[in-house]
């Protein structure tokens, strides 16, 4: 049985959400990067030993303006869209059972891209997320605020108590000796891992790639309680902006936006930089207190300099400024599934085995400059595409999934 609701129509459509998630696009994509050209595993081992000068400029410029910021920007822009959708249910009928289906779509397309692009995915957990959303969406904005707390302490909480048992254990010299030789050994196993993903994304068969892909994948499961409540945290903080129609209604809320803006940009750069230098500090082998001080610092600086990102958006928007930008970014927003997945397919054949192999032979500052290159691409391309069409291919065919019937495609001469 089918039911009567639509997409939101293209005329409805938000300008500066379309172009806040175009720019969490490009945010993603630069910080992605690295972990498309080499191993993903290797963020299970910390800093990179013997980096060079050039290199460690350009890794410590992502991890300052880029780094934890953008997942956490596309994060709130979910929980914002979550409310939009459910303002479509009415007295006689619920659009619940419209967005679960969303929802599970959405995590076919995360396992899809998972098995045959990238272990990266980041859209399994905003699927599997977003069915743990809908339990808040009759609760109080007291509530929403608290949860989103709670969920974003998560991964601090859980390193400090990390190392706090782990200084406990290391007192005893019997624990002490059995946590090294665990620890060496995993180091050991984690060494392995990232040797043969080198060998097979850039020489194995497509099979091969495959499984070592699901291998790297596995091996990144345990530490999703120390990335993804911050997503779920940021979920509901969108959630409740939302509701504020901090984003709709934006010119009632500019002096919020101008606070907002003067706090968060100053402490979320000093927070960046205490983050990127606890990060070459922590031993990734051994949780010691600068692996606690570095979640702390990725944490913190991601959200706060999201906020900023997002209020120096709105206040340029609302005067009038650079609004190139925003016909720029716009576009790409608009199609964000589709940009985001693209990002893994150009990769994939730029660096993988069955493409061009240049798997493991990519610096740094090429990386970011293939970022540029690549997002520059796709700003003319989904304007041009969305001068044809009213959807992206994957925006369309998640709709249509969604709502259970075929939906529009081709942009009539009618609509601008």
């Amino acid at each position: 049985m089918t039911n009567n609701f639509t997409p939101i129509k293209t005329t409805e459509r938000i300008q500066l959400l379309d172009a806040l998630r175009g720019l969490a696009i490009f945010g993603i994509l630069m910080v992605n990067m690295p972990l498309m050209y080499a191993p993903i595993s290797k963020i299970l081992a910390g800093a990179e030993e013997n980096l060079s000068t050039p290199g460690i400029i350009g890794e410590s410029l992502i991890k300052l303006f880029f780094e934890g910021k953008f997942y956490v920007l596309f994060s709130m822009l979910f929980g914002y869209g979550f409310y939009i959708f459910m303002q479509k249910s009415t007295p006689e009928k619920s659009i619940l059972p419209t967005f679960t289906r969303r929802l599970f779509f959405l995590l076919l397309f995360g396992l899809t891209h998972v098995v045959l692009l990238w272990a990266g995915d980041i859209l399994v957990f905003y699927a599997l997320f977003g069915f743990l959303l809908i339990l808040f969406r009759n609760s109080s904005n007291k509530k929403i605020i608290g949860w989103s707390i709670a969920f974003i302490s998560i991964p601090s909480l859980l390193s400090i108590f990390g190392v706090v048992m782990m200084a406990i254990f290391i007192a005893v010299p019997q624990a002490q000796e059995s946590i090294q030789a665990s620890n060496e050994q995993s180091a050991e196993t984690m060494k392995s891992l990232i040797e043969q993903a080198y060998q097979v994304y850039s020489s194995g068969s497509f099979a091969e790639i495959i499984s070592i892909r699901l291998k790297e994948y596995l091996a990144l499961l345990p530490g999703l309680f120390f990335f993804y409540p911050v997503v779920m945290g940021m979920f509901l903080l969108g959630f409740y902006a939302a509701r504020r129609q901090l984003i709709a209604q934006y010119r009632e809320h500019l002096a919020l936006f101008r606070r907002m803006f003067r706090w968060t940009l100053p402490i979320g750069l000093l927070t960046s930089l205490f983050y990127a230098f606890s990060y070459y500090k922590t031993d990734y082998s051994m949780p010691d207190a600068w692996s606690a001080l570095s979640t702390v610092g990725h944490t913190l600086s991601g959200i706060l300099l999201a906020l900023a990102y997002v209020s120096g958006m709105v206040l340029l928007f609302a005067k009038g400024k650079m609004n190139f930008l925003f016909k720029w970014l716009s576009p790409v927003g608009q199609m964000a599934l589709t940009n985001y997945i693209m990002h893994s397919v150009i990769t994939a054949i730029l660096f993988h085995s069955y493409g061009f192999g240049l798997f493991g032979k990519i610096s740094v500052w090429e990386g970011i400059g293939l970022t540029v290159v690549i997002f520059s691409a796709q700003i003319p391309l989904s304007k041009w595409w969305l001068s044809k069409f009213l959807y992206g291919p994957l925006e369309w065919l998640w709709r249509s999934l969604t709502y259970l019937k075929i939906q529009p495609f081709k942009r009539s001469k009618n609509i601008a």
